[in-house]
């Protein structure tokens, strides 16, 4: 083997002897020598000494800039190999000498205030033997050897000198360990950047090997597998290609027995000795279920049993049904059949039987379906029920007609359902929805409009409550009362419209009701809070004895409309105190607000027809008797 190439690595003796570190460029400019501080700077340069055809690394900031690096007694290098914009790396050529060491750069030349110097002539001259087996010995030959404290294996595996079994000037002994990988030898000394001399040739570190890889087809969890080979004893681990591990044997250094794991995939297999690199001694391919069978394979529904039959059953872990995200667990299982429930939820479509490989089988099934017949009667109206006949409705959970919302029903036998009143006239498409999810069409239904009276158009703002609502209807003759959430509201039939008086205390969600002679039409609506405004604030007004009032004018009621409610906050309430509400005429302004009593903190009054008509025109008046009006609002 030659004179070695040489990597070497130290810090300049200068350089490691505290912060007050400096260069200076040749032409005499001081260089800012702070660590990392920008532009282009030199912090420290290193091993210093360094061995010739070693490695000199150059730190500190914008070294990628650096154009040439001299090195006295030879020519200017421009072969820098750059780590980063912080680190360089040259190769220091055997012609060079001790001195100075300029860095040229677009800046200006920058040279080291610290000279550099050169160790003794360390060499590897040769190791043997080439090839080895872990825990056998290596020599190593060279110059200077004494003066290296580490050898480095591939892949960072280290031997320190206190486990050489000779250290000489000229000799190196060792044993190989375990761990090591074939690569190049690497000698180190122990410095904060050390010098380090590597190997020209690789050594070979022998691995086990098989005389064969195997190609296993068909393969279970549980089968034995022989391989033949060499240097057997060296196996650590033998795993698949998803890590999982496997149970081994070895006989007489050259037959490896192994078991297939119960999770094993398809692909390759590998034995690992004890420096981690992977040796292939098989190729998978796991087998699976075939000749799959399901018994029913049709006509099933939730609680249904199926059994499975085929070959190689007993590999299957588990089934996945259609629309069931879980997989479910086999009733039972042998070599040529398996048994399992269908879940509620399960859907007409592939059956995955699911193997510890992971590969899955498919198996098509479908599940049983309602059929609805006929209506009863064969023409509806709209609001009104109509009756499904058929078989197999108990599967049934929602009915969709036309492009409406689907209706829930409580599966049974037989099915009486109450067609949705915006279901448009007409043969009108029916969809039922099983307790799965699977839809299945129906024959169509004749459906006419509703005979009682119902609502034909919504308004497009919020419905709020203590508001007039105004909806469009149809055959308003029939009406008699409208109520809400149960409670009989005031109301009004004009041109088609209903206006509904809305309480000022109800919102949220709520069930409006159309109650017609000969029917009842009910929606849910959505009431959000209404917001009162104010349109006396003050000053306080004792009533006295019917004396003291507050007089609001007709332009505060513009806005207002039947259903507005306006309520007047009080104070100091006396005995016998009351309330009235009086026109601009100063008289009552309907019987139902004339002296009434007073108690609490305020009185409402609901705007009517009639009283809407006094107030818009004249007004109102606020009267009484022993209390004091402090305040009043409208909710319109």
């Amino acid at each position: 083997m030659k004179t070695n190439r040489i990597l070497t690595l130290c810090l300049a003796g200068l350089l490691l002897t505290g912060s007050g570190i400096s260069f200076t460029s040749c032409q005499g400019d001081d260089v800012d020598t702070n660590q990392f501080t920008g532009g282009i700077s030199l912090n420290v340069f290193g091993p210093c000494p360094v061995a010739r055809g070693g490695e000199l690394r150059f730190i500190g900031s914008g070294m990628n800039q650096v154009t040439a690096i001299s090195i006295p007694g030879c020519a200017d290098i421009t072969d820098i190999q750059v780590i980063s914009d912080r680190e360089i790396r040259v190769t220091v050529p055997q012609e060079a000498e001790e001195g100075y060491v300029i860095l040229k750069t677009p800046a200006g030349d920058i040279q080291t205030e610290t000279k550099i110097t050169y160790t003794e002539p360390i060499s590897l001259e040769s190791f043997s033997p080439t090839n080895v087996l872990p825990g056998e010995t290596i020599t190593i030959t060279g110059d200077y050897l004494n003066l290296m404290q580490k050898v480095i294996f591939a892949d960072e595996v280290e031997v320190d000198y206190t486990d050489f079994i000779e250290h000489t000037r000229q000799r190196i002994t060792l044993t190989v360990p375990e761990e090591a990988q074939s690569g190049l030898i690497i000698l180190s000394d122990t410095a904060e950047i050390p010098n380090q001399i590597y190997s020209e040739e690789e050594l070979t570190v022998i691995l086990p090997s098989v005389n064969n890889v195997s190609q296993l087809d068909n393969a279970k969890p549980g089968n034995t597998v022989e391989i033949q080979g060499q240097h057997l004893n060296l196996v650590k681990q033998v795993r698949t290609s998803n890590g999982s591990e496997a149970e081994f044997v070895v006989t007489n250094d050259e037959i490896l027995r192994f078991e297939i794991p119960a999770d094993a995939t398809d692909g390759e297999m590998v034995m690992v000795p004890a420096s981690g690199v992977e040796v292939p001694v098989a190729n998978l391919t796991m087998a699976v279920p075939t000749d799959v069978q399901a018994i029913p394979a049709t006509g099933l529904r939730a609680g249904s049993t199926l059994t499975l039959t085929g070959k190689n059953m007993e590999l299957i872990a588990n089934v996945t049904f259609p629309n069931v995200a879980e997989p479910v667990a086999l009733a039972s299982q042998t070599e040529e059949q398996a048994t399992v429930v269908m879940p509620e939820m399960a859907q007409s479509g592939n059956l995955m039987l699911n193997t510890g490989s992971g590969k899955q089988v498919a198996v098509a099934i479908e599940t049983l379906k309602p059929v609805v017949s006929g209506y009863t009667p064969t023409t509806v109206s709209a609001g009104e029920s109509v009756t499904l006949s058929g078989s197999n409705l108990d599967l049934i959970a929602s009915i969709t007609f036309g492009d409406g919302e689907a209706v829930a029903v409580t599966p049974s036998a037989t099915l009486d359902i109450e067609v949705p009143v915006t279901t448009a006239e007409g043969e009108v498409a029916v969809t039922v929805t099983m307790t799965n999810g699977e839809t299945v069409a129906c024959p169509t239904l004749d459906v006419t409009k509703p005979q009682c009276c119902y609502i034909t158009s919504w308004p497009e703002e919020d419905i709020k409550s203590g508001a007039l609502l105004e909806v469009s209807i149809e055959n308003s003759d029939k009406l008699t009362s409208v109520q809400l959430n149960g409670n009989t509201v005031q109301y009004i039939v004009r041109d088609g419209s209903l206006l509904i008086s809305l309480p000022a205390d109800v919102s949220g969600e709520a069930t409006l009701t159309l109650v017609s002679s000969n029917g009842e039409m009910p929606y849910t609506i959505s009431i959000a809070d209404g917001a009162a405004v104010v349109i006396y604030a003050g000053p306080a007004v004792n009533a006295g004895n019917w004396e003291g009032y507050v007089q609001l004018g007709s332009e505060l009621f513009a806005d207002a409309h039947v259903g507005s409610i306006i309520t007047v906050y009080i104070s100091n309430i006396g005995a016998d105190a009351q309330g009235a509400f009086q026109n601009s005429s100063w008289s009552s302004i309907d019987p139902a607000y004339d002296g009434f009593a007073l108690s609490g903190d305020s009185f409402t009054m609901t705007v009517t027809e009639n009283i809407l008509g006094q107030i818009q025109s004249g007004g109102l008046i606020i009267k009484g008797k022993n209390y004091t009006i402090e305040s009043v609002t409208i909710l319109n």
